[in-house]
């Protein structure tokens, strides 16, 4: 089964408060067999052409039931784009699933080693920038989230700690118990250790699963992670960057996901972390459904995931390329039961969100 052609397609989805969302699409196909589909998610690719050409130079002709070699390969070099190096991996890793799924006749779940849990527990991201911009309407992200059933959410600091406490202290006040709080998201904006520690003290009484990325620096990170009672996660993206933080004590958790390098290389940071007596999440709220199906099978299946997860695509993106949504339920999100990633795409949806291709 010979990688015959590689399309590339650049679409754009807004999300629910406004932003522009860019993803690139990839179609594999290959010589006798159906078509796999793969997502770098959140990118834009600022020359298509030359993306397809590079993936049609290096892939075609390649066996492509050797998913673990191409995602070697596709890791290892190079590819000269505005999408980065392990969004176009991931998005290769994620077409060659989808396509050996549907040649087998099964999910990618099943392919991962099937189910430990039946859905992944996920939330909804508020944005510490929209607080500052209009606090009321940053509040009726939160209402939207309870009006549609659901309750888990993550709060990215705005800097003003006095602001956050306010509104994470409104919002319990207008909701109690029908809302809660996932983490605290520091995405690494201190350098100090002492500051943040400050800063996650005043933030602690609201209840939160775990504090995330308090630091860039894995010393200072690991000051902060020895001197607070819930677990502190570190986006993970690299097999050596696990390695130094689970060494180092720069966090407790590991955030994982799937563009960083997709599925195949996820698992083996996942394994990393289950070495290491550490649990883990499925990260990220960027993807559209071809990649938040990747995001599930990879939760549902990987044991280590034992914190609350970050994607929420069904709730974030007003518009999808594909005849049917991931569906989420109370904060759950379910799999996509076809076999591959479960996705078809709709093509009159695909044009209507298509900016290039080639």
């Amino acid at each position: 089964m010979k990688i015959d052609r590689i399309e590339v397609i650049q679409i754009e989805t807004p999300r629910y408060y406004g932003q522009i969302s860019g993803h690139v699409l990839i179609k594999v196909h290959v010589d006798d067999g159906p078509i796999g589909l793969g997502e770098a998610s959140d990118s834009k690719c600022a020359d298509v052409p030359a993306l397809a050409r590079q993936l049609n130079e290096q892939l075609k002709g390649r066996d492509a039931r050797r998913i673990v070699e191409i995602n070697d390969f596709a890791r290892a070099r190079s590819w000269n784009s505005t999408v980065t190096d392990p969004h176009v991996a991931s998005a290769i890793d994620l077409a060659l699933y989808d396509l050996n799924g549907k040649v087998q006749g099964v999910p990618v779940y099943q392919m991962l080693g099937g189910k430990v849990r039946e859905a992944l527990h996920c939330c909804y991201p508020i944005f510490g920038f929209q607080v500052m911009e209009d606090f009321e309407r940053a509040g009726s992200y939160l209402q939207r989230l309870v009006d549609l059933g659901h309750h888990l959410f993550r709060y990215y600091v705005s800097g003003d700690v006095d602001l956050d406490d306010r509104f994470l202290t409104e919002m319990k006040s207008r909701h109690g118990d029908r809302i809660r709080l996932k983490s605290i998201d520091f995405s690494g904006r201190f350098r100090d250790w002492v500051e943040v520690l400050r800063y996650g003290d005043r933030l602690r009484r609201h209840d939160p699963y775990h504090f995330e990325q308090p630091t860039y620096d894995m010393r200072s990170s690991a000051q902060f992670t020895k001197r607070v009672d819930l677990p502190v996660t570190w986006h993970i993206g690299s097999l050596q960057q696990a390695w130094e933080a689970a060494e180092s004590g720069a966090c407790t958790a590991f955030n994982v996901a799937c563009v960083s390098g997709g599925p195949t290389h996820v698992k083996r940071i996942l394994a990393v972390g289950e070495a290491a007596g550490l649990p883990c999440l499925i990260g990220t709220d960027q993807e559209s459904t071809l990649g938040m199906s990747a995001q599930i099978a990879v939760g549902i299946t990987s044991p280590q995931v034992r914190l609350p997860c970050d994607p929420m695509g069904p709730l974030l993106y007003m518009a999808s390329p594909t005849r049917e949504r991931v569906r989420a339920e109370g904060s759950y999100l379910a799999p996509l039961e076809g076999p591959g990633l479960g996705v078809k795409l709709d093509e009159d949806k695909l044009a209507a969100l298509t900016v290039a291709r080639a």
